[in-house]
């Protein structure tokens, strides 16, 4: 007996063991998405220089190189912002070859990137190859034979294209990640074994995004292999590289996300398919949306279920949170009655409560409501698959989605929650600015961008990046908004903020 139970045992923690190293790399993943905001301040610092270069460049030479740089950074950062710098090549460009070539080379991959194949292929074809350094090549090959790989999908001729791109890229370029992994893959697709690992591993990387591919690479052939504890461990290093680098249009966190969720960790691969999802939607990367918004509804279909099983116990909670609430507000305000101090704490509690007692009301009935249309809106997908095919259900999902609508009405919503809450708001903003620009409400009676902005500064949620996240805007449109409405206030210091909180 003994002899069966002491290995048994053993084998058991070694399988422990193994599985504690496997989850160091979620772990690091885990550690460096915490840190995300601080890797994206560090881009958008570099991506200042690179700006400022740019607008003070003597010549034009020197302006072309500081858009050349700007593009790069921005190719796995942000489309439309690649592409404006893209365009800014081409108009100084001149009569120099090679920037008239780099730049063609730059403009077909971004336009590739932006899903718009023919113009892609028009621009990638008037391209002088002759005129190419090694590193613009690599951009110029790999966009062509993304460009003609695509095309294949609905056109057979195209594979000698294909074929005749690669096979000049791996002549020029065979130590590089990119086409390494593409080479091997086209000769696993004609029959030719290839030893695609070792051919990754012995590439020259030369930045953290050469770094990131590679371990894409890795996990992808991992992932083909049948050996998930190794692709979920490649597919964790390469999107903790992404995460650092601050790139958007990143694969392997969609890739882990995927693993994580057959494996039944519903909760951690919705985290990382909806972070995925964000970058995607805020890079304007039209290239992923039909594949994460595919797995989405998977992980969302089953993350639901889960919610309805635990509707009960919330409802439960709120009861009893709100009750305790209750009892918290009683006591302070009859500790009131002996004290100034503890009155004013009391008076100021209960404005706090209002504002949740109202906010969380809407919010339980917009989430009821959102429920309902998902659930809705996954009815209309299975009819659509059941009656009309595939084709339908991707017609749906390039039609205006049903939450485009929502963003709306929840900004409406908490207008109105908050008129209710405070009705002489505006009036009392407006006692602290300056007469020629008094504030009003929007012509439908909600409140305006700036007003809500004061809004959020009296109910305490004063940093910048918050209330850009919840207005659906970018930062610096809140930075300026603030700026004039400081400006014109009576109030042009920093004391501004803390009247309106006190309003």
């Amino acid at each position: 007996m003994k002899t069966i139970i002491i290995p048994g045992i053993l084998l058991l923690l070694l399988l422990l063991s193994c599985s504690k190293e496997d989850r160091k790399y979620i772990i690091m993943l885990d550690d460096t998405l915490e840190r995300k905001e601080v890797f994206d301040n560090e881009f958008e610092r570099t991506a200042d220089s690179l700006r400022h270069q740019y607008s003070t460049a003597a010549t034009d030479s020197t302006r072309w190189q500081a858009a050349y740089h700007l593009e790069k950074i921005f190719l796995y950062h942000n489309v439309d912002s690649c592409h404006r710098y893209v365009k800014k090549m081409l108009s100084l460009q001149e009569q120099d070859s090679y920037r008239q070539n780099v730049s063609g080379a730059c403009y077909a991959n971004i336009l590739y990137k932006m899903d718009s194949l023919n113009r892609a292929r028009i621009v990638f074809d008037r391209i002088d190859t002759t005129c190419l350094d090694p590193e613009s090549f690599r951009i110029y090959s790999s966009a062509g034979y993304h460009i003609y790989r695509r095309l294949l999908q609905d056109d057979a001729r195209y594979d000698d294209v294909c074929g005749v791109i690669m096979k000049d890229w791996w002549q020029r370029d065979s130590t590089n990640i990119e086409c390494a992994y593409y080479h091997a893959d086209r000769q696993k697709k004609e029959g030719v074994p290839a030893k695609v690992l070792k051919d990754l591993q012995a590439c020259v990387l030369t930045s953290p995004y050469d770094s990131a591919k590679s371990y894409y690479f890795q996990g992808m052939e991992y992932l083909e292999a049948g050996v998930q504890d190794k692709a979920m461990e490649r597919f964790a290093l390469s999107a903790t590289y992404d995460l650092r680098t601050s790139t958007k249009a990143y694969n392997a966190l969609y890739e882990l996300a995927r693993i994580l969720f057959r494996r039944g960790e519903i909760q951690r691969a919705d985290r990382y398919m909806r972070m995925t999802l964000d970058d995607a939607n805020s890079s304007n990367y039209a290239l992923r949306y039909k594949d994460i918004v595919a797995s989405e509804f998977e992980i969302m279909n089953v993350v639901l279920e889960q919610e309805r099983k635990h509707k009960i116990y919330f409802a439960a909670g709120i009861v009893a949170v709100s009750f305790m609430l209750l009892i918290a507000i009683a006591l302070l305000c009859l500790l009131g009655k002996y004290s100034t101090r503890l009155s004013i704490s009391g008076k100021q509690l209960n404005e706090a409560s209002k504002i949740k007692d109202g906010f969380l009301a809407n919010y339980m009935e917009k989430c009821v409501d959102y429920l309902n249309k998902v659930d809705e809106y996954r009815s209309s997908l299975r009819h659509a698959a059941k009656h009309d095919g595939p084709d339908a259900i991707l017609a749906m999902l390039r039609k205006p989605s049903f939450a485009d609508g929502e963003f709306s009405e929840l900004l409406d919503s908490l207008d109105s929650t908050f008129l209710s809450i405070f009705p002489d708001f505006v009036k009392k903003v407006n006692l602290h600015m300056q007469k020629e620009y008094q504030l009003e409400l929007s012509p439908k009676g909600g409140l305006t961008n700036e007003l809500r902005i004061l809004a959020f500064i009296k109910m305490g949620i004063t940093q910048r990046q918050k209330i850009a996240k919840i207005l659906n805007v970018s930062v610096a449109t809140i930075y300026t908004y603030h700026s004039l409405l400081q400006k014109h206030s009576l109030h042009p210091d920093n004391s501004f903020d803390e009247i309106i909180a006190t309003l």
